[in-house]
């Protein structure tokens, strides 16, 4: 039998049927259960994006692994209203970001000339295209890194040289580098959110996004919407 043939959907007495809960449902309890993880350790702001990140994760652990420095909320949001781009480092942070109409956001290893500076430099592709759009997309923009390590140096070596971003956030993973680059950035004095060590990945770096480029709620609370899932 094809899917298209079945009679009822979901099948009844299936899986879908007896555990699934629409998707309202499901956002509110996700939500709820990431922000009582989270609980008191940040002021309001920074405890939902918090949220958001665990929300993504699926996992309680992380919570003691993210950290949040120079009043990082207030920086990006105020530098993304007043016009500023989102700088990520690859197509997969970029892919689940839900970009509001008039906001911009550019992709480090799909800018032209990446490919061969990186070629000429014997770096990644991610580093270098940090390095060719910075002057653009950088300096005074969000920045995100949320796979490639030598991406988050680049930035903090040209945060240091050509004009420092309103916000960088840094959730790359990995066991070379990944946990030596984001301690330099906590330690750099610049607006962040990490998570901490060799934890992380490019759909944590994409929640973080996602919540930073919400309008604030007419309260100036800084939780989502309702409806709107807060990670991914």
């Amino acid at each position: 039998m094809h899917a298209r043939e079945l009679r009822r959907w979901p099948v009844p007495g299936g899986l879908l049927d007896r555990l699934g809960m629409p998707p309202e449902a499901i956002e509110a309890r996700s939500r709820r259960a990431a922000r009582q993880l989270v609980g008191d350790r940040w002021p309001e702001a920074e405890a939902e994006l918090a949220a958001s990140l665990v929300y993504a994760s699926g996992d309680p652990g992380l919570v003691d692994d993210i950290r949040f420095g120079g009043d990082p909320v207030a920086n990006a949001r105020a530098a993304l209203d007043g016009g500023a781009v989102v700088l990520v480092d690859v197509t997969m942070v970029g892919a689940g970001v839900r970009l509001p109409r008039g906001r911009r956001l550019a992709v480090a290893i799909g800018l032209p000339g990446a490919a061969e500076t990186a070629r000429r430099c014997g770096t990644t592709r991610a580093a270098a295209g940090i390095m060719t759009g910075w002057d653009d997309f950088g300096a005074g923009g969000v920045v995100a890194v949320g796979n490639a390590p030598t991406a988050l140096l680049a930035a903090l070596d040209l945060a240091d040289g050509c004009g420092p971003p309103a916000c960088v956030i840094a959730t790359c993973p990995g066991f070379s580098l990944a946990a030596e680059a984001k301690q330099a950035l906590i330690s750099s004095g610049l607006p962040h959110v990490v998570v901490a060590g060799t934890r992380g990945g490019s759909g944590l770096a994409t929640a973080a996004l996602n919540f930073l480029l919400q309008p604030l709620p007419p309260c100036g609370g800084g939780g989502p919407p309702r409806g709107r899932r807060g990670g991914l």
